[in-house]
């Protein structure tokens, strides 16, 4: 068994360094303007290689892209009497002439008949073009020579469809099918192919290959066959894009978000494909008269293949499930049921079954946990750190064809997964309960009756468990219990060194607040009390120095941040304005309006923006004023990143109080021009046009106080 094994270990290191060894060289070419277009479609015409872009047509020269032209929305080049067309997503068509798209006359009228359609491919034959649809279906035929547009169904019932004009192959979808099949409409008798499951619509693709088969393309899956029967089918894993041949019978898918699959020996078989490109999305393929292809992307540019890389690539057989040659499988109905003996038998009449309609039978061969083999089992109970699986499944099938799958890991994953491959890997899953279920098809569309299903446990981590953060939560309220207790009773022995301290605090934070606050404010306020105090009116006293005290709280807490919630500044306001009312015995009241709009505990604003035009109000404009005063508060959002406040007052006005500072040689204002080089230098940080307007206020063309506006910018 030694040297056996020894063979076999040889054998497949050289079959992995002869493939890598013919790994192919791609030039990677982008537009230096723009390096992440879309290359809808390339093309060879006179000699030149061609590009549909997003953004335009580019050409290749030199391996450069040039553009020729610009416009949006153009989707795929067609070639017509050696004339280059191309048209839009819109059904528009355009004539490539000396580098300028000259518009088609029955553009208008086909651009009407699209409406509320997306168009799936075009194709033109007897002197008309044939457009097919993914959405809104129908078949339309645009004739050239009478620029007649007419709508026509074909094999409504089927959701999808392949019809031959002339010499010219189209697919498209149908928008209200009842059947699940692919009509085949290429010769005078119709017939039809069992597709997978998902039969939404999708772009499709059909081309006829150099043997004179045909491979018809939607999503993930590919489908092969002549001109009455089916002769095999592959999945692709991602969703196809493109499919063409190359001069060498190499068939090439081009994937999104898969790079492209070459079946090197053109058989179309899974085995003998090999994948370049990585995950790129690749949407546009070409061969050169000179045999380079080229490659075009969604947003990495064009990728060049030069013929001098030769693949030589041959599927080994003993990794392939089938023969060689060419299989051709009859597409026959379906049987919705097993046939038995009798009603109570539970044996099965293979007698009358053909090997296409056999449902084939589903296994998991092996599970790996963590990359260790494990003993197969139906339910497994995992540790939280045992989360890493490799299932591999096989197939038993009476015919010859090369089964398919379709597989799921329930609580993971919510969409069905289709593959060729027969080993699935999932990693780092997280603690849950997981089922995973696996069906297999033939190449006749035939699934297995019952999936193949194993159930797993991931167990959380100890440190997850209920009981676990109960015990940790009950453990950590007692330390906080004990520690509370132990401070408790150490306080009463800190308590006279905690006033001393709470003293020299509050000491430094009234040096703070000469920085913020008026001293002429704090003077009168001081003076206030203690009139409070020489008259016995210690309720007053107390009064206003707690208000104080909260004021300056306030200030001092507010100032350190750069924004505080609206609800903070107003809460602040507030304090301000109560003690200025104290200070001059009610002398005015204020009504503070704020729109419903605004969360005040969220939206945030610059702390002490408002309070200098408040107390300017107050100062200059109320306590000059004979009567009672009031101030107006109104904050409204004036868009959803701009707010509003109106501070709004019936003082003597400003001129007047101009006047009044000017014979008691007063000084302006500091808190307002404080206030107007914040605004400057946060219109500068957020480039932004946060303004101030002062608007006075008059009633029969006599002063009647002063409005501001302030504009303040919402993050």
């Amino acid at each position: 068994m030694k040297p056996l094994r020894n063979i076999g270990v040889l054998f497949f290191v050289c079959f992995q360094l002869f493939v890598s060894a013919q790994q192919p060289s791609f030039e990677n070419i982008k537009a230096k303007e723009n390096p992440y277009l879309q290359f809808n479609d390339v093309v060879e015409y006179q000699q030149k290689i061609w590009f549909v872009t997003n953004e335009g047509i580019y050409q290749n020269v030199n391996n450069q892209l040039k553009v020729i032209t610009r416009k949006e929305n153009l989707v795929k080049f067609i070639k017509v009497d050696k004339q280059l067309f191309v048209w839009s997503i819109y059904g528009e068509f355009y004539k490539l002439k000396k580098g300028k798209l000259v518009p088609q006359p029955f553009n208008t009228l086909v651009s009407k008949r699209l409406r509320n359609k997306i168009i799936n491919s075009v194709t033109y034959s007897d002197n008309s073009f044939w457009i097919s649809t993914v959405i809104g279906g129908g078949l339309i035929k645009v004739d050239q020579s009478n620029e007649e547009v007419k709508t026509t169904e074909l094999q409504a019932a089927y959701p999808y469809y392949v019809s031959q004009h002339g010499k010219q192959l189209i697919s498209g979808n149908n928008s209200t099918p009842t059947k699940k099949q692919l009509a085949i409409d290429i010769n005078n008798t119709p017939f039809y192919i069992p597709l997978a499951e998902n039969l939404s619509f999708s772009k499709t693709n059909v081309l006829k290959l150099s043997d004179g088969t045909f491979i018809f393309t939607r999503q993930y899956e590919a489908i092969r066959f002549n001109k009455n029967k089916i002769i095999n089918r592959v999945f692709v894993e991602k969703n196809i894009e493109n499919v063409y041949q190359s001069n060498d019978g190499k068939v090439w898918f081009t994937l999104n978000n898969g790079g492209t699959i070459c079946f090197t020996d053109g058989n179309f078989n899974s085995s003998s494909s090999i994948r370049y490109l990585g995950n790129k999305t690749v949407i546009s393929i070409t061969q050169d008269q000179k045999g380079n292809m080229w490659f075009g992307t969604s947003g990495n540019g064009v990728y060049l293949l030069k013929q001098a890389i030769q693949l030589t690539y041959k599927s080994p057989k003993i990794f392939s499930t089938t023969n060689t040659a060419t299989e051709e499988i009859k597409g026959v109905s379906i049987l919705s049921e097993l046939p038995v003996i009798d009603e109570n038998s539970k044996i099965l009449r293979t007698d009358i079954f053909k090997n296409d309609s056999i449902p084939p039978v589903v296994f998991v061969n092996s599970v790996k946990i963590n990359g260790s083999d494990t003993t197969t089992l139906n339910y497994y109970e995992l540790h939280h750190n045992e989360n890493n699986l490799e299932i591999n499944i096989s197939g038993v099938f009476g015919g010859k064809s090369e089964l398919q799958y379709k597989y799921i890991l329930e609580g993971k994953e919510k969409e069905w997964n289709y593959t060729t491959n027969t080993s699935m890997h999932y990693t780092a899953l997280a603690p849950g309960n997981y089922t995973f279920k696996v069906f297999a098809m033939s190449d006749s569309g035939v699934w297995s009756k019952v999936p193949a299903v194993i159930t797993f446990s991931i167990n959380p981590p100890l440190y997850t468990s209920f009981w676990f953060i109960f015990s940790i939560i009950l453990v950590s309220i007692a330390i906080i219990l004990f520690v509370i207790f132990v401070q408790h009773r150490k306080s009463q022995k800190r308590k006279t060194l905690f006033e001393e301290e709470k003293r020299k605090v509050l000491i430094s934070e009234l040096h703070a607040l000469r920085s913020q606050m008026n001293p002429h404010f704090i003077f009168n306020t001081l003076s206030s009390i203690q009139s409070f105090i020489t008259k016995n009116d210690s309720k007053d006293a107390v009064n206003y120095l707690s208000k104080f005290s909260k004021l300056m709280r306030a200030t001092l807490e507010n100032t350190q941040k750069q924004k505080i919630p609206i609800k903070d500044e107003i809460e602040t306001l507030e304090l301000y304005m109560e003690l200025e009312k104290l200070r001059l015995n009610n002398k005015f009241s204020y009504h503070i309006n704020i729109d419903n709009d605004i969360d005040v505990q969220f939206e945030e604003i610059p702390p002490m923006l408002l309070q200098p035009y408040i107390e300017n109000a107050i100062w200059h404009g109320i306590s000059h004023k004979t009567s009672a005063g009031i101030i107006k508060i109104n904050l409204t959002l004036e868009n959803e990143n701009l707010l509003k406040c109106e501070i709004e007052d019936n003082g003597i006005g400003r001129n007047k109080a101009m006047k009044m500072r000017k014979e008691e040689k007063q000084n302006k204002s500091l808190g307002m021009s404080i206030t107007k080089d914040r605004l400057e230098i946060i219109n500068s940080l957020k480039n932004s046009k946060l303004n101030i307007n002062i608007i006075d206020l008059e009633e029969n063309s006599i002063p009647s106080g002063t409005k501001i506006e302030l504009f303040i910018p919402l993050d």
